[in-house]
């Protein structure tokens, strides 16, 4: 019994079937189950890709579904309802019907008004009418006034810093407040007649804030200077202000706020009226005299 030659053994099997290590690594570089991960990948991503355009698809529908909806929404809304429209016509006229009554009765506000002061001039009137008349209008601001009286400046604080007064801080504005009350220590001093700024203050009259504007009767100031101007015996009002908590209130807006304010007299100022006060209500002469006889 011989041995197999070498010839022999080489043709029987592979000459690395010794090396299995080897031939997988070279033959199989990649794992198989790495192998199927990824095929698992690649099947699910084009599934993904499917659905992602069936779901665009479908949004897309949805949107121009909702868009059509809101657009005849909105045609439905914005056409002219019968009773809105009805609605509208008849509001329409009686806003014409009041606008004309109102122009009509202005009209002869004006006419009895010149009738009146024709009267007065001819001499036509009795002289206590007259008086009567005169103080009225006096009193309730609808005339100019000249006079003595005292001026008191309020002007915004510098800030501690700023240059233009103007741009003060909102704690270093004069409010409409600070003016209230100095317009009210002054009506309690003594005046007879005030204005802020030249716009003349009534026993109707407001002062107001809007945002940092200051409104005198729904006419905003100018600032950054607040000029009170009252007419009235200047000695007497000034020694009045300066007992009262007026001059106190000042210094204290002085010190707190750096709002500067200056107190003087004049000897001849100038007030503007008011205008024709609005008419609120009126009654007859003959009313008048029953109620004297009762």
């Amino acid at each position: 019994m011989t041995a197999p030659g070498p010839s022999e053994g080489a043709a029987g099997r592979r000459p690395d079937e010794s090396m299995t290590l080897l031939r997988e690594v070279t033959e199989r570089p990649l794992d198989p189950g790495y192998a199927q991960m990824a095929q698992r990948r690649a099947q699910a991503g084009e599934t993904t890709s499917r659905r992602g355009v069936v779901s665009v698809v479908t949004w897309l529908l949805v949107a121009v579904l909702l868009g059509a909806a809101t657009a005849i929404a909105v045609r439905e809304l914005r056409a002219p309802q019968p009773s809105v429209a009805k609605g509208r016509t008849v509001l329409m006229e009686r806003i014409q019907e009041r606008g004309a009554a109102v122009e009509g009765l202005s009209q002869r506000s004006v006419e009895l008004a010149a009738e009146v002061d024709g009267l007065r001039d001819g001499g036509l009137l009795p002289s206590a009418l007259v008086e009567v008349n005169e103080l009225d209008r006096w009193v309730s601001g609808a005339v100019p006034v000249r006079g003595p009286g005292m001026v008191v400046r309020l002007t915004d604080g510098s800030g501690g810093g700023l240059v233009d007064p103007g741009d003060a801080p909102a704690d270093s504005r004069v409010r409409d407040a600070d003016v209230q009350f100095v317009v009210n220590e002054l009506w309690a001093a003594g005046a007879e007649a005030i204005a802020v700024n030249d716009e003349r203050l009534t026993s109707l009259s407001a002062i107001r804030n809007a945002g940092d504007a200051i409104l005198v009767d729904l006419q905003p100031l100018n600032g950054p200077t607040y000029t009170v101007e009252a007419v009235g015996d200047a000695k007497d009002m000034q020694a009045e202000f300066a007992r009262s908590a007026g001059l106190g209130f000042l210094q204290l807006l002085s010190a707190e706020y750096g709002i500067e304010n200056e107190v003087t007299t004049s000897e001849g100022m100038y007030l503007p009226g008011a205008g024709s006060p609005t008419l609120r209500f009126a009654r007859t002469t003959e009313d008048r005299s029953e109620e004297d006889d009762g």
